[in-house]
């Protein structure tokens, strides 16, 4: 399966989901005009690489965030994306997720771990703050 890859831009964040390494990245700012189409692309993505998963040997997933920012829009797609792969765990996958966030954002902080504590994706997290 090929890696996904999109160049971040001034309203959309890098995407670097990379399945030989299992490191699966998000980074930038996400205010992108049509949400819904941006992080489209990722949850068929996602989909693509569950179904792919089934049978393989159980392995591990790191997912790292370094959001800047990211409006209500993404978020709520964001949500979509962390459920997709909470679900890797039915496949044998160990999930871990990292959340950098800049040590004087405390509002980023706490949207991360609001995401990581609902009951639907309730996934190992660390928060990394970065000065």
């Amino acid at each position: 399966m090929k890696a996904l890859k999109i160049e971040g831009a001034i309203d959309t964040p890098e995407i670097y989901f990379d399945p030989a390494t299992n490191i699966f990245s998000i980074s930038g700012i996400s205010h992108p005009e049509n949400a819904k189409e941006f992080y489209n692309l990722i949850l068929n993505w996602l989909d693509e690489f569950y179904e792919e998963s089934k049978g393989d040997e159980p392995s591990k997933i790191i997912v790292d965030f370094n959001f800047k920012y990211i409006n209500s829009a993404s978020y709520k797609y964001l949500r979509e994306v962390m459920k997709r792969i909470s679900n890797f765990r039915n496949n044998g996958i160990n999930v871990e997720v990292i959340w950098n966030y800049h040590e004087e954002d405390e509002d980023l902080l706490n949207e991360g771990m609001v995401l990581f504590e609902l009951p639907e994706i309730n996934l190992p997290y660390r928060c990394i703050p970065y000065s």
